[in-house]
C-alpha cells in the first residue's frame, strides 16, 4: 500500500495542466488543438462527488473491512462525499487491517492462522474490486498467483 493517495482534484488539475502547457503547445494540427483544450476542460470539470454505484462498491470494501476488524462504521455516505473522502475512509480501515494482520502473524492464538486468512482474502477480494474497476479485467485470477492460496486457506 502507498503512504500517500493524491486527492483526485489535484490529480486531475496537474494532468489538465499537463495537457496545456506541454502537448498542446506543440500541436499544430486544428482538431488535435480543439481535442487536447477539450480534454484539458473535461479534467478540470470532472465531478468531484461520487456515482452512486462507485460509492456503493467502496462503502461495501469498507464495510466488510470494519466487519474484520470488529467496528462500526458510519452510516451510508451522504450525496456530498467525494471521492477522497471515500478512499480516505477506506485506506484507514486497510492499515487497521494490516496492523491487526501483523499482530495475528505475531500471535501464538489457536484462531490467528484462520483470522490472517480470513483477511488475506479480503485483501485479494479487495485488489480484485479495484482491479475489475479501473481495468475491467473479467478475470482476475489470472492476474495473481495469490489468491488461490487465500482462496484454499
Amino acid at each position: 500500500m502507498i503512504e500517500q493517495t493524491i486527492p483526485l482534484d489535484a490529480l486531475t488539475a496537474g494532468m489538465a495542466r499537463t495537457v496545456r502547457e506541454w502537448i498542446l503547445p506543440h500541436l499544430s494540427d486544428p482538431m488535435a488543438r480543439i481535442q487536447a483544450e477539450n480534454l484539458a476542460t473535461l479534467l478540470e470539470r470532472l465531478p468531484r462527488v461520487v456515482s452512486p454505484a462507485a460509492a456503493r462498491a467502496i462503502e461495501e470494501d469498507s464495510a466488510e473491512a470494519a466487519a474484520l476488524l470488529g467496528i462500526q462504521r458510519p452510516g451510508p455516505a451522504a450525496a456530498s462525499t467525494t471521492v477522497d473522502d471515500l478512499v480516505r475512509e477506506n485506506s484507514a480501515l486497510k492499515e487497521r487491517l494490516q496492523a491487526l494482520a501483523d499482530d495475528l502473524r505475531a500471535s501464538t492464538g489457536a484462531d490467528a492462522p484462520q483470522r490472517l486468512a480470513a483477511l488475506r482474502r479480503y485483501f485479494v477480494r479487495s485488489m480484485a474490486r479495484e482491479l475489475g474497476a479501473s481495468t475491467g479485467a473479467a478475470d482476475f485470477a489470472s492476474l495473481t498467483s495469490r489468491d488461490r492460496e487465500a482462496r484454499s486457506e
